[in-house]
C-alpha cells in the first residue's frame, strides 16, 4: 500500500512540473522525524539525515528543523515531534520518499525554523 501511495505522490509531483518562473529548479520540502523522545532526547540529527540524502544522490538545497505540529501525549518516552526538513529538487522527491521521507505538505501545522 505504501508503494502505491508513494507512486501516486511521485506521479503527481512529476505531473506538476513546468510553468515555473524559470528562476531555478522547482523544489519541494520533505521531512523526517528525528526519532527523539520526551524526557530522553536521542534520535538522529538533521546532519545525519542530510548525509542519507547525499548518499542516495539527492540534492538537498536547504535544511531546517522544527516540530511536526501534531498533538503528542505528555509522556516520557513518547515522540516529541521534532523533525528535519529539506528542500529537494522536485524531480528527486520520489527518491526521498522511497527512503522514508514524507512531503512536508502532508502535515497540517508544522513549525519550521533554523536548526540549533
Amino acid at each position: 500500500m505504501r508503494r502505491l501511495v508513494t507512486s501516486m505522490v511521485a506521479a503527481g509531483l512529476l505531473g506538476a512540473c513546468g510553468g515555473g518562473s524559470g528562476g531555478g529548479p522547482a523544489v519541494v520540502a520533505v521531512y523526517m522525524l528525528l526519532g527523539s523522545v520526551q524526557c530522553g532526547g536521542g534520535g538522529t540529527t538533521a546532519g545525519a539525515l542530510h548525509q542519507q540524502l547525499i548518499a542516495r544522490g539527492i540534492d538537498a538545497l536547504a535544511a531546517r528543523c522544527g516540530l511536526d505540529g501534531l498533538p503528542h501525549p505528555a509522556m516520557c518516552g513518547a515522540s516529541d515531534g521534532r523533525i528535519a526538513v529539506f528542500d529537494v529538487v522536485q524531480t528527486q522527491a520520489a527518491l526521498a520518499l522511497a527512503i522514508g521521507f514524507t512531503l512536508l505538505s502532508t502535515l497540517p501545522n508544522p513549525v519550521v525554523g533554523d536548526c540549533d
